[in-house]
């Protein structure tokens, strides 16, 4: 069975009151300000646990939550937010009861002993030692690993909930779910990327839903659940297709965390392929978002409409120096930036950057090649 990782997200306001920014959660932040939570009761009791009697808690987990779900706020929440029930019935999304010890207590009437529990990432220790839930009052999505087994979960706090609390909520490490080596829906866009669709990768696991339900099979939405895409993440998503044939589309939220998420992924992506591309969205929107505002086909138009990632990497490189842009020597330090990025493009792909470069900055051509060729020399 796999090693994979928790997922963690970038955080932000509710979306009830604007975005669905999803947030990179410790486990102390679930705690009530008036509970006894314990911070040091969150440690690894893992032990000599069996990697598939944890496999079992979490699908016990998974249905738990999924019998909860037709009488929560969950299927109104997501009907807001443009996802009918045929869109998401076929991902693991459940609703985890606001009751401190519902999920535990049942699992402890399946036969399953309290370390294990724990180990599963499910349940926490207050400081006078009692087992409580972790998740609690939650949209719940289930992130499975490629062979179909829930490693963990990934939990959206009610809208407008007065707690203080994360806007999403993550698994803690455990053995099945391991940071950095996790993508939400890459079980469920399995058989889609394995027939040639081309993957997207979003921040969160609503705007990987939203490019599926968009796509038609031609698109497979992976969410990386946060902004830091990793190299274990792209060798993942790497046995599920052929990224230099079908290349791969980063629809990261368009702000600037999301920005600079997009330009660290190109120079993971650029390694396995070069046709990685970026879709082009309106500031700070996501791919849900956009799906709600605009409809399916508008989101798979704008993803075929797709640009260069590079052109994304290049712009962000010169935009450090927007301020100098109005004196010659700014220029200069700015095209000296680039012009390394530039230089590590694939042959085809250099022209198109130097005419932008050029463009931007105010230069000429032979200019912008002249400091390209320089770096190769």
């Amino acid at each position: 069975m796999a090693h994979l990782q928790a997922c963690g997200h970038p955080g932000g306001r509710d979306p009830e009151g604007g975005r669905d920014r999803e947030s990179d959660c410790d486990r102390e932040s679930d705690c009530d300000p008036e509970s006894d939570c314990d911070p040091e009761g969150d440690r690894d009791p893992e032990g000599d646990c069996d990697p598939e009697e944890l496999a079992g808690l979490t699908r016990a987990a998974a249905r738990v939550f999924a019998a909860r779900l037709a009488g929560s706020w969950v299927p109104g929440y997501l009907a807001r937010r443009g996802f009918g029930e045929d869109t998401w019935r076929l991902w693991t999304v459940g609703y985890a009861p606001a009751a401190w010890t519902g999920l535990t207590s049942h699992l402890r009437g399946l036969g399953y002993a309290d370390h294990a529990v724990q180990a599963a990432g499910l349940a926490r220790r207050t400081r006078h030692g009692a087992l409580v839930d972790v998740f609690r009052d939650r949209a719940m999505f289930g992130i499975r690993l490629p062979d179909g087994t829930v490693a963990g979960f990934t939990g959206r706090a009610r809208p407008g909930a007065a707690r203080r609390a994360p806007v999403y909520l993550n698994t803690k490490t455990t053995i099945l779910y391991r940071k950095g080596r996790v993508l939400f829906g890459l079980h469920e866009g399995w058989q889609a990327l394995a027939a040639g669709a081309r993957p997207v990768l979003a921040e969160g696991p609503l705007d990987a839903i939203a490019v599926t339900a968009a796509g038609s099979g031609r698109y497979a939405g992976v969410a990386v659940c946060g902004t830091a895409l990793t190299s274990a993440q792209v060798c993942l998503l790497g046995q599920a297709c052929d990224l230099r044939r079908t290349g791969v589309v980063v629809a990261f939220d368009a702000d600037r965390p999301g920005r600079r998420a997009a330009v660290r992924a190109y120079h993971l992506l650029r390694e396995v392929t070069d046709q990685a591309m970026t879709v082009t969205l309106q500031e700070n929107q996501d791919p849900a978002g956009f799906r709600r505002e605009h409809g399916d086909r508008a989101l798979a138009r704008r993803l075929d409409a797709s640009a260069p990632l590079a052109d994304l990497a290049v712009d962000q490189t010169v935009a450090a120096f927007d301020r100098w842009l109005d004196f010659p020597d700014g220029k200069f330090a700015a095209l000296r930036a680039v012009a390394p990025l530039i230089a590590g493009l694939p042959p085809g792909q250099v022209g198109r950057q130097v005419v932008r470069v050029a463009a931007r900055l105010g230069l000429s051509y032979p200019e912008v090649t002249e400091a390209v060729t320089t770096v190769l020399e």
